[in-house]
């Protein structure tokens, strides 16, 4: 399953498939599941970020929500999963310092939060797999 986003004013597009979970733990020797069970957590604090604006609009309490989900947030494993993500989708990508380099304005906090339904979706057990 695919999922285009705009970043920094060129699409990217992200795919998650049955071997994304083992491409992930093999490139960071991490398990996917559990790293995303923590992000989970921060998933609605996430999507209310989504509709604040730019970070001069916001009010004190939203500068208050936003630090608290930055300083909680597992954000190098967000990084790592938009990477293989979007590694999939096109195995021309460089390694992943050198992408994310390619853009000057990348937030993953708002990037994740458009990439939690296409993670999510593809949790689901079928009905016709159960």
């Amino acid at each position: 399953m695919d999922k285009t986003i705009i970043i920094d004013g060129r699409p990217v597009t992200f795919r998650k498939t049955a071997g994304t979970m083992l491409r992930y733990k093999r490139q960071f020797g991490r398990e996917l599941y559990p790293d995303l069970l923590k992000i989970y957590s921060l998933y609605p604090a996430m999507k209310d970020l989504k509709d604040l604006g730019s970070e001069d609009e916001m009010t004190k309490e939203q500068k208050m929500q936003l630090a608290q989900v930055v300083l909680t947030a597992e954000t190098e494993w967000m990084y790592d999963i938009a990477y293989i993500m979007a590694q999939q989708a096109d195995p021309t990508i460089p390694d992943e310092l050198t992408w994310l380099d390619g853009f000057e304005d990348f937030n993953i906090l708002l990037i994740f939060v458009e990439l939690m339904p296409l993670i999510q979706a593809e949790q689901r057990v079928s009905p016709k797999n159960a």
